[in-house]
């Protein structure tokens, strides 16, 4: 089995024990983005990103970048499931003789167990819109400018030290257009988040 698909099932089998605990909790109330109180917290992640592209014969590659960040706002239908809206700069690599860089806004839905008033585990389904770009001088090597939207999904935890603050740990998965084709980028990581409601 792929990675990603096993990624994939891991998110889902975290956010399914989520979607039948609200079935039964007749206490939640669902509310709408456009509604008060939905919008609740904030952060800002920084970490390490893998991308998975080709590295063309007889020129040197880094396929990894630790300067990777995101930040997102997000907000809560009921307990459980919730949405969230982020910026990502998805870092720079060294790849055919010239770098791949880009950013992205990507919207995910994001389901999962509360533990306690700020701690929580998570899955995140959604899609990014990426513009990326690709110098180098490799014979054959395409380049240039693409954007594009593509598939994101993942899974994270945060736990609250206080009732504000949490820390907060991700790992997503990407879909991004690249001139030629698309590839998968693969994202580490830790940051802080403010829960303002």
């Amino acid at each position: 089995m792929k990675s990603s698909s096993f990624a994939f099932l891991a998110a889902l089998a975290l956010a399914a024990p989520a979607l039948a605990q609200t079935q039964t909790t007749t206490t939640d109330t669902w509310r709408m983005p456009y509604e008060r109180g939905f919008w609740g917290h904030a952060g800002i992640s920084v970490g390490r990103g893998e991308l998975d592209a080709d590295c063309p014969t007889g020129f040197g590659c880094d396929l990894r970048d630790h300067r990777v960040w995101r930040a997102y706002a997000g907000g809560r239908f009921n307990n459980a499931i919730g949405l969230e809206l982020g910026a990502l700069n998805i870092g720079d690599y060294r790849r055919g003789g010239g770098v791949t860089d880009g950013w992205g806004i990507d919207l995910a839905l994001v389901a999962g167990i509360p533990i306690g008033a700020n701690s929580a585990i998570f899955g995140k389904l959604g899609g990014i819109y990426a513009r990326t770009e690709v110098t180098g001088d490799a014979p054959g090597f395409n380049t240039g400018k693409e954007r594009d939207t593509g598939l994101r999904f993942g899974v994270g935890a945060q736990i609250g030290f206080t009732e504000k603050w949490a820390l907060r740990a991700d790992w997503d998965r990407y879909d991004l257009p690249l001139p030629g084709g698309r590839d998968e980028l693969d994202v580490f990581m830790l940051g802080v988040q403010y829960t303002f409601r």
